[in-house]
């Protein structure tokens, strides 16, 4: 898998011009961990997380319980779907976000820039840039990105890229498909190559100089996630990149 190191956004850009256009997907992580979605994580001890019975268990429960709170729950066409919705609440499942749109996978790559110097913030950043046409080729025998409203093809032999509907306004606003994975599936990184995923390090002394470009541009993380909180987290993060500036004159 080639591995290149950035310092700003315009070598970020650079890169991503250069880059071949069937690599449409992206991945930012804010420090380097496996490319595996939540319900297939492991502990400190090495030790999965979440049997296969318990996150069909998760996902009963929420279908269940949560018809109150969705408009339309009968318009929810499959346990994609299903799951889709679960994971926007924190529920874990089989599914790893990606994002159609670049910029936004390096934001969520830099976006606790100015907290205080944590785990997250002395780490490097990653952003994980994936052919889905390679990726379900290689697993699926398919040659396109599949949708929720496809038949998912039986003799599946890893990870699968998958398009579902834009279901609420953080997917919409983030342009967000998924990887799918199944109960015995490895990390993502594991079953790539060059011809299915790239990788972009980012250390730790260049995400506040990337971050503030990206708000220098107008986007802020309100744009991501169209929610108040958010709003409050530009207030806070515009405040930070005034100082951050003012340093360096």
């Amino acid at each position: 898998m080639e591995i290149v190191k950035i310092k700003s956004l315009s070598e970020y850009m650079e890169f991503v011009e250069d880059l071949d256009k069937n690599f449409c997907l992206s991945r930012g992580q804010t420090k380097e961990y496996s490319l595996l979605p939540s319900g297939l994580r492991f502990d400190e001890n090495k030790k999965r997380k979440y049997s296969k019975k318990l996150l069909c268990y998760y996902l009963d429960e929420f279908k269940i319980n949560s018809y109150n709170y969705i408009e339309k729950p009968g318009d929810i066409i499959n346990d994609i779907e299903w799951m889709i919705y679960a994971q926007h609440y924190g529920l874990p499942t089989y599914l790893l976000d990606f994002s159609r749109a670049h910029i936004i996978s390096l934001m969520f790559s830099v976006e606790n820039a100015f907290q205080l110097v944590n785990d997250e913030n002395i780490s490097n950043s990653e952003v994980y840039f994936l052919n889905p046409y390679e990726l379900n080729r290689k697993f699926a025998k398919y040659s396109d990105v599949i949708t929720t409203f496809d038949k998912i093809p039986l003799n599946v032999d890893g990870p699968i890229a998958i398009q579902a509907r834009k279901m609420n306004h953080r997917i919409n606003a983030q342009n967000g498909l998924f990887v799918k994975f199944e109960d015995g599936d490895e990390p993502l990184e594991n079953v790539g190559d060059d011809e299915i995923l790239k990788k972009i390090i980012i250390e730790p002394d260049s995400k506040r100089k990337i971050l503030t470009s990206i708000f220098n541009m107008g986007i802020g993380f309100s744009h991501l996630y169209p929610e108040l909180s958010y709003v409050v987290k530009d207030i806070i993060a515009k405040r930070n990149i005034i100082e951050f500036q003012e340093e360096d004159y």
